[in-house]
């Protein structure tokens, strides 16, 4: 077996290994890229994963068993300098531990400093980075798009989260991608399996108070609807949601507040249960690559409400039979998708079965994993791998979908012709 290299924002605490919490560094976490490495350490490989963290003055290296993890600094403001100094402090910490092949997250600093480590590397695609600056200019966004292009110039081998991430890209970087979504990992479906009660409340889970996440439209949905259910409540979760942040003084300069109950960031695991305990996840987000927010609620237990053209978000839930699919720009529509989900509980319960299902079977650690691990291995195997002649021949789940979608593309444009 080949030593695996990871290398993105991690969540150290969720890393299955023996090392106790209030002794690790804070990092810039993503759960999924965690989920990622317990796969791979699950299945018995060795794993080295790069990530960085503002509360170190030093390189900072922990081990324990078959895991090995490498923080480098980050710096203040690093999109001034655009993290510049981050690349270059992450590289040499990888060259000098180095994996036999790597798998980095997201198409900015931490790809970037492992296609300069030199080792063979598949970077992974998780947002378009276009899209986002166009939906939410400013000058960070600006430098995370410039950075976006120059590891998409670079890289040798791009994994796309999902069918709408892959069609976004131009036609010569879709010759060097492949398309393996984002997956749960085993023990999320624990969650479900506890049997935790449903609350009275709606959910909505964001990261940040922007117009590309569109939570005032929940909020003024939520509005809407409470009239009609005045004992439900709407818990927001996540950064800017917290009390006096910048959704609560939205809601209150707007006379929307009341039955709000504004979280702000909580640990994972906690996320986790009160989104199992919620009776619907709302999701107005414009714009998603893939949508774990989603996943995780189809997971645990929790009916859907998503816009019916934000990204990845249809095919995620299936065209709407996983989920209650809404025009996200119209309150009334999200409140109307909302009232369908509390009023009607076989409905829901049904909703939430399908969903699970569906999710089991498309999304599932034992359905994806194998395909990252595949694909890396080709690449430590033939460094000059072409993906579009080498990998995208193969008849693979991730093959399959790109496949499926350009045929239904083909047949969207038919019909348009003969209409």
């Amino acid at each position: 077996m080949i030593t695996i290299g990871v290398c993105g924002p991690i969540d150290l605490k969720l890393l299955n290994w023996n090392i106790p919490a209030n002794s690790l560094p804070a990092t810039n976490s993503f759960p999924l890229t965690s989920y990622y490495i317990n796969a791979l350490l699950k299945r018995g490989y060795k794993v080295i994963a790069y990530t960085n963290s503002t509360s170190i003055t030093e390189p900072t290296v922990i081990e324990s068993g078959n895991l090995k993890v490498c923080i480098s600094r980050e710096k203040s403001q690093p999109g001034r300098r655009f993290f510049k100094f981050e690349i270059e402090d992450l590289k040499a910490l990888i060259q000098a531990h180095p994996a036999e092949a790597i798998s980095a997250f997201w198409t900015y600093e931490y790809a970037l400093a492992a296609i300069g480590s030199g080792i063979p590397t598949a970077i992974g695609i998780h947002d378009v980075a276009w899209k986002i600056l166009v939906k939410q200019f400013d000058p960070f966004r600006f430098v995370r798009w410039l950075m976006n292009w120059r590891v998409i110039s670079k890289a040798k081998v791009l994994v796309a989260n999902s069918t709408y991430t892959y069609g976004q890209l131009s036609g010569s970087t879709k010759k060097k991608t492949v398309v393996i979504p984002n997956f749960y990992p085993e023990e999320m479906e624990k969650v479900k399996l506890a049997g935790i009660t449903k609350g009275n409340y709606i959910i909505a889970s964001s990261n940040g108070f922007t117009k590309r996440k569109n939570i005032h439209r929940a909020i003024q949905a939520f509005a809407q609807v409470r009239p009609q259910f005045p004992n439900t409540e709407l818990y927001l979760i996540g950064t800017d949601m917290e009390e006096n942040g910048p959704a609560q003084q939205y809601a209150e300069s707007k006379g929307l507040a009341k039955g709000i109950r504004f979280l702000g960031k909580q640990p994972y695991n906690k996320v986790l249960e009160l989104v199992a305990g919620a009776k619907v996840l709302v999701c107005p987000s414009m714009e998603e690559s893939f949508g774990m927010a989603i996943l995780e609620a189809m997971v645990v237990g929790t009916a859907v409400v998503a816009g019916d053209k934000s990204g990845y978000v249809p095919s995620l839930l299936d065209h709407g039979r996983a989920g209650v699919l809404c025009n996200i720009y119209s309150t009334d529509s999200i409140a109307q998708g909302i009232a369908k989900l509390l009023q009607d509980t076989t409905y829901r319960e049904q909703l939430e079965d399908v969903a699970m299902d569906y999710a089991a079977k498309n999304f599932s650690e034992e359905t994806v994993i194998k395909q990252h691990i595949l694909l890396l291995e080709k690449i430590f195997n033939t460094p000059d791998l072409k993906v579009s002649e080498q990998i995208l021949e193969n008849a693979s789940p991730a093959t399959h979908a790109i496949k499926m979608q350009q045929e239904d593309d083909a047949t969207l444009t038919n019909c348009k012709q003969r209409a």
